[in-house]
């Protein structure tokens, strides 16, 4: 009977150390770090984080941050998967080491889901100072620079920027600088992003940053759908996260109507364009997102396009056909650089009039577009560059038994390029344009 009631407890006894053993192995006994999920996504709403294939954060809703959870230190593998359609965006093994804190940005640059890490835990600074550093996701912007002043400063009349990034397909991150931040209200900044050098070339505006003291702050840039401009958040050290996305959007008036007739055209009340004579391209303005688009053609008006200026856009608003029925299309541009610096994008678009047909491109004699209607686009091709190997370019036309427009051309890689056919279809102007 002892022998027989000593087995029954040893075998509780074993059963309850298996279980405990189990709990721990997805417990936080063994996790010696701690991460948390940052959503600065496009077109994610909500995302989940998962650690070997076990969820560990659910629901971060687009433009909000999860707190913090426990991880394995060493080489986690940590998965983020869509909450709604459970669709695995994005897949990264980053080194953790014991009791380090640290935030996993989930971002979207040309269409894919891409992960940075922010390592925290950074020593606080002195009373009544905080400081703050720039996370410089947004690649695809190019050369940057930050400006971090009071609200007030018109930075036109700055010498030099906060700091300067240069053109990298990799992401970067400055030094942290000391600002001040008296207690107990702190104090209030502005951020400004501009391309590098051109102060009145502003791609984000942040307007108000209140940094308390003692705080540790870091600006995360992120990419926008249109590639140029750029979202930006704010990321406080055992804190808050504050997301401000960006409100404009960059578009350009092409006026592709019978040659010698004017076009203007407005977003709101911005100008895009005024009493252009066609054929023409314009470079980009940036106008409030949203904006409703009023285009006239020799003083006529003329309906809008589908479409919308969305939030960090880049569009091309195609103004085009016969001056007495002139239409206009909203055409997205895509902006983001080619994945590899040695690859080009290149488009057409068919912007001919009077007896206009649709269009076809060859790059080196192989296809790359085709049966590209008037008034669109066809879609990027990207291009090996070969800078010891021009480029032969042909737009052929069915109406023409050779091409209408043939250009032998060293395209440089890392850069987006649009081919632009404009004029009447009698005397076409092949007219390639670098967006990028």
């Amino acid at each position: 009977m002892l022998n027989s009631r000593f087995r029954a407890l040893a075998a509780v006894m074993a059963f309850a150390t298996a279980a405990l053993a189990g709990c721990g192995s997805s417990g936080s006994s063994d996790k010696n770090g701690s991460v948390r999920l940052v959503n600065a996504t496009l077109t994610h709403a909500s995302i989940n984080l998962l650690e070997n294939g076990d969820p560990i954060v659910t629901g971060t809703a687009k433009d909000t941050a999860s707190d913090y959870v426990d991880v394995d230190s060493g080489s986690p593998s940590l998965q983020i998967n869509d909450a709604t359609t459970g669709a695995v965006l994005s897949v990264t093994a980053p080194t953790v080491a014991e009791d380090q804190k640290f935030a996993l940005v989930a971002y979207e640059s040309g269409g894919a889901v891409r992960t940075s890490v922010i390592t925290e835990g950074t020593p606080v600074p002195p009373a009544n100072t905080a400081i703050i550093r720039v996370f410089n996701a947004a690649t695809d912007a190019g050369s940057i620079d930050v400006y971090i002043t009071d609200p007030s400063v018109d930075i036109t009349t700055l010498s030099s920027p906060t700091f300067t990034f240069t053109a990298s397909t990799s992401v970067q991150a400055s030094n942290f600088l000391s600002f001040g931040a008296p207690s107990p209200a702190g104090a209030t900044y502005r951020v400004r992003v501009t391309g590098t050098g051109n102060p009145s070339d502003l791609r984000l505006d942040i307007p108000s940053v209140t940094l308390l003291s003692q705080r540790v702050a870091t600006v995360i840039l992120t990419p926008t759908a249109g590639g140029t401009l750029a979202n930006g958040s704010v990321l406080i050290e055992d804190g808050t996260y504050t997301a401000t996305p960006n409100t404009s959007a960059r578009v350009r008036l092409v006026a592709a109507v019978t040659n010698g007739a004017t076009v203007s055209a407005t977003a709101g009340s911005t100008p895009i364009g005024t009493n252009v004579i066609a054929p023409a391209i314009g470079t980009y303005v940036s106008v409030a997102s949203g904006s409703a688009l009023n285009i006239t053609v020799n003083g006529a008006s003329v309906g809008a396009p589908a479409g919308t200026l969305a939030a960090g856009s880049d569009s091309t608003l195609m103004v085009y056909g016969n001056a007495a029925s002139a239409m206009a299309n909203l055409i997205a541009d895509d902006n983001h650089l080619p994945t590899a610096s040695s690859n080009y994008k290149l488009r057409l678009i068919n912007g001919l009039t009077g007896a206009a047909v649709p269009l076809s491109m060859d790059v080196n004699f192989f296809p790359v577009a085709t049966n590209v209607q008037p008034g669109t686009a066809s879609a990027y091709t990207v291009q090996l560059a070969t800078p010891l190997t021009p480029a032969q370019i042909n737009v052929t036309s069915p109406n023409s038994p050779t091409a209408i427009y043939s250009t032998s051309a060293s395209l440089p890689g890392s850069a987006v390029f649009t081919l632009f056919m404009l004029g009447d279809a009698s005397a076409p102007i092949g007219t390639p344009r670098r967006d990028r």
